[in-house]
């Protein structure tokens, strides 16, 4: 599976949820389908390419967001590893196992984030707040069955096998047939 389709899939959503999403009203603007996409990435794509994915959201996360430089690459890095990790002995690409996972990996990343901030500056107050990570949580819940089914039908759609696929369409019938 090449990286392309998912590099364009990933930076439009991760466009859509910096200028299109916080325009919604009340808990549609908390959506994060990026962070669906990482962890779909984590189970289904190899490592080598999972990391160069995971370090280009990254990176673009942390352009947008404005924290520290290299914060989201290592956090989303570490979450491909740990993932990967659990992926050998767990069954994690079945369905039911994943709206666990993703609500868990937010919140690991999420007390990750926090304890590297609170320890590179220590005098400023960051919030933690369970009602907005709760909220966040349901709207993971919510769309991450249509956006795995979403980005599994894109994997598949864009796989090389495929791509010819569409391009050469095979021709039915007899043509020559009176």
């Amino acid at each position: 599976m090449p990286c392309a389709p998912f590099i364009i899939l990933g930076t439009g959503l991760l466009i859509l949820q910096t200028s299109l999403f916080p325009s919604f009203p009340g808990w549609f603007s908390q959506l994060d389908p990026l962070f669906v996409l990482i962890v779909f990435i984590a189970i289904h794509i190899d490592i080598i390419r999972g990391a160069v994915l995971t370090i280009y959201f990254g990176m673009l996360t942390d352009i947008l967001t404005g924290i520290y430089s290299g914060l989201h690459p290592i956090v989303y890095l570490a979450l491909l590893l740990v993932i990967k990790g659990l992926s050998r002995p767990l069954v994690l690409s079945e369905s039911p196992h994943q709206i666990p996972l993703v609500v868990s990996s937010y919140l690991f990343t999420s007390c990750f984030i926090y304890i590297i901030t609170s320890a590179l500056a220590p005098e400023t107050e960051l919030l933690w707040s369970w009602p907005a990570l709760f909220i966040r949580f349901f709207m993971l819940a919510l769309i991450t069955t249509a956006c795995f089914r979403f980005y599994s039908f894109s994997m598949n759609t864009f796989n090389p096998k495929n791509a010819l696929q569409i391009l050469i369409k095979p021709k039915h019938g007899n043509r020559f047939r009176t």
